[in-house]
């Protein structure tokens, strides 16, 4: 096997990896279908919307009732990762002041909200759905 054969079959953002359905929010099972019926995050009237089942593979995105709430831990901890980033920036300018904080925070957060949703949702799928190379 040579060195650029071994770099694509380690390559985490390939085909068939987790990462790439994640990135893509694609299908989990296929990689084929959009997990979303829009591209578009900021549709907001469809901005959440799922298809019940993936036109491709058939696998089922409404698994259970409540199924996504874990989704919430995932984005909870996104968001969490988002406000300490943007504290430390905005304090290494402005120190301790709590407006700035807040403006920069909300500036940050208010536009991201249908993205961490949207892979938030793509991330907890993933964690229980995996990947079919009948797919290829």
């Amino acid at each position: 096997m040579g060195l650029k054969q071994f770099f694509i079959q380690r390559n985490p953002f390939r085909k068939g990896t987790r990462t790439y359905s994640v990135l893509h929010l694609k299908c989990p099972q296929c990689q084929e279908a959009d997990l979303f019926l829009t591209k578009n995050p900021y549709d907001l009237k469809l901005f959440d919307k799922m298809p019940d089942r993936c036109p491709v593979c058939n696998e089922d995105f409404v698994r259970e009732t409540g199924f996504y709430w874990g989704a919430m831990m995932v984005s909870h901890a996104t968001s969490t990762i988002i406000a300490v980033i943007t504290h430390v920036i905005v304090h290494i300018f402005y120190g301790w002041a709590v407006l700035p904080n807040v403006f920069a925070f909300l500036g940050v957060f208010i536009p991201l909200i249908p993205i961490i949703f949207r892979s938030s949702r793509a991330v907890w799928i993933n964690i229980f759905v995996k990947y079919h190379s009948r797919w290829d």
